[in-house]
């Protein structure tokens, strides 16, 4: 116990010493102070992930750290709204001073890795004793050789794993769960045509919190804007359980993959609607699937194997299709 509080000490003192004296911090231009038992009502804070589907002119918040706190719990919103850095004071029983920064690049690439089902660690670096933070294809592939971002050092760790640094914060907050319970409104819908929203449309997928502090569950589904020609702010703005737009529904765990896969620039090349030849179906590569391109499919239906008809190694999303069919 005693060793672990030591790490936990020399990871939130590297860490904070690293968020306060690196230059590039100096020119971020939204910091929050968070004290997080000034929200008896709960806070959550995601990773800014880019909007799945845009057609909107509004620019995308595709870099930060997005923060709800309440201070009743269900009540609206004090703080809504995303940050280059999150400082999140922690109460401690040696010092009121404790406290840990949060980025966009951990947080985001902790939902990355929490949509896959990834199980998350921290590291330290043996050489900088700075937390380590794994990103791209490296948050959502198990390995034992880390490069530290900060000092350069290559490490091995003694099993395949997956760093990142919130899991620091998430342990001295208590709160470790990675897989929580979710729950998607089902009740709450929306149907609609595209031709209502003629200042376009935003769709994200809901993902689990990077740190959640309320009683209550988390909801799941999608989220959706919804905006009026020349408005810059959306006439619908709601996490709903069941979309259906002109016609199709859209789902919500597809929409998750797809966030993933479009934070990953590599695989814009590889990405593809297919269609079982043998029982006609939409064929959904999930997990682990979803973000390494292959050339032979199972289909998860019928258990046919199939070639993709590119005749190239791609990664299938439903999705795809439909959401091209929006931008037309």
């Amino acid at each position: 116990m005693k060793m672990q509080e030591n790490l936990l000490d020399k990871g939130l003192q590297a860490h904070s010493q690293e968020h306060t004296h690196s230059p590039t911090n100096l020119f971020k231009k939204k910091r929050l102070d968070l004290v997080p038992k000034d929200f008896p009502g709960g806070i959550a804070i995601w990773g800014a992930l880019p909007a799945v589907f845009n057609s909107s002119a509004m620019i995308d918040e595709d870099d930060g750290v997005h923060v709800h706190a309440r201070m009743t719990i269900g009540g609206p919103k004090q703080i809504d709204e995303t940050f280059d850095i999150v400082r999140i004071h922690i109460d401690s029983a040696e010092s009121s001073s404790v406290y840990f920064d949060i980025d966009g690049t951990a947080t985001a690439n902790y939902n990355i890795s929490t949509i896959l089902k990834k199980n998350l660690k921290y590291l330290l670096c043996p050489s900088c004793n700075k937390v380590h933070t794994d990103i791209g294809i490296l948050a959502v592939t198990y390995h034992t050789l880390h490069h530290c971002e900060h000092c350069g050092t290559a490490f091995l760790d003694k099993e395949p794993g997956i760093s990142n640094s919130v899991m620091l914060l998430k342990e001295v907050c208590g709160d470790v769960l990675q897989d929580r319970i979710v729950i998607d409104p089902v009740d709450r819908r929306l149907n609609v045509k595209r031709k209502t929203f003629r200042g376009g449309m935003q769709m994200w997928g809901s993902n689990p919190a990077v740190l959640w502090t309320s009683p209550k569950f988390e909801e799941g589904g999608i989220h959706f804007h919804g905006f009026q020609k020349n408005s810059d702010l959306p006439t619908v703005d709601e996490t709903f359980g069941t979309l259906i737009i002109d016609g199709l529904l859209l789902d919500p765990e597809m929409m998750r993959h797809l966030m993933v896969q479009k934070a990953m620039p590599f695989l814009t090349k590889y990405l593809d609607a297919l269609v079982c030849p043998n029982c006609e179906t939409d064929h959904f590569d999930t997990f682990d699937d979803a973000v390494n391109p292959h050339l032979i499919h199972t289909c998860e239906h019928c258990n046919c194997s199939f070639y993709a008809h590119s005749q190239e190694p791609c990664v299938s999303n439903p999705l795809i299709r439909t959401l091209k069919s929006f931008a037309v």
